[in-house]
């Protein structure tokens, strides 16, 4: 099928496809997609193309006829990204034995994700795929002008830029050694520091990130979390980048 750009050309590619396959075997493919799903997602579409191709050919092949959904849901949102759920339904009423969903399975584990398996008597079988899509990453964005006109003149601009240098560069260097041990607090205390030293930078957007970042902490840590707390720790260090060119 080709690589895919992003989810929307991947979902065009297969439902393209299946539909043609569909209508061969005299059944059809309906695709839904929610409104609140972000068009730039950045995520392994490759692999989940193989998965979906995987969960079609089995909804096709076990049903004469069969009328199948292909659905995509935006389940919950993550500090950088969004999860998703993409379903594969089809009216069959057994989940036998099949290589194809154990392989479908690995797949998306390996991928962080969870395919989760359901059967009914009334509403036939549906296959979804769980899994954490990422927001593009863009450069942060710091007003340099706006902060020397607040701290009244260049040589002002310098000094902040100084000791923002020194305390970023700091906790920067913590980050790696904070994330291997278990527990928030620490966690938490360092998003709340970095926050505040990029909102002093005038970084506002990566500073609320941080912030955001930290009252997910207190809600749940798990690898999705940790993994946005190391992209906001690189974001950091890029936005200290940015500082020093001006000091």
């Amino acid at each position: 099928m080709g690589a895919s750009a992003d989810l929307p050309d991947l979902l065009t590619r297969v439902s393209h496809y299946y539909t043609g396959l569909a209508r061969q075997r005299g059944g059809t493919l309906q695709l839904e997609l929610d409104a609140a799903l972000a068009p730039d997602l950045v995520g392994p579409y490759a692999a989940l193309g193989d998965v979906l191709c995987l969960l079609l050919d089995r909804a096709f092949a076990v049903t004469v006829h069969a009328h199948v959904a292909l659905q995509v849901d935006v389940v919950g949102d993550v500090p950088d990204g969004q999860l998703v759920h993409i379903t594969v339904a089809d009216p069959g009423e057994t989940l036998d034995d099949c290589p194809g969903l154990d392989t479908a399975a690995r797949l998306i584990a390996s991928l962080d994700g969870v395919l989760h398996r359901e059967c009914a008597p009334d509403w036939g079988t549906r296959v979804i795929i769980e899994v954490t899509l990422t927001l593009p990453r863009h450069p942060p964005r710091i007003d340099i002008e706006t902060l020397r006109t607040t701290l009244g003149g260049t040589h002002a601009l310098r000094e902040v830029i100084s000791a923002l240098d020194r305390s970023l560069s700091r906790d920067l260097s913590e980050l790696d050694v904070l994330l291997a041990q278990p527990g928030i607090a620490d966690l938490q205390a360092w998003l709340h520091r970095v926050s505040g030293a990029l909102g002093m930078a005038e970084a506002t957007d990566l500073a609320r990130l941080g912030l955001t970042l930290e009252r997910r902490l207190a809600e749940e840590r798990d690898a999705s979390v940790d993994a946005a707390i190391r992209r906001f720790g690189e974001d950091a260090a890029h936005a200290l980048q940015v500082l020093r060119k001006h000091s």
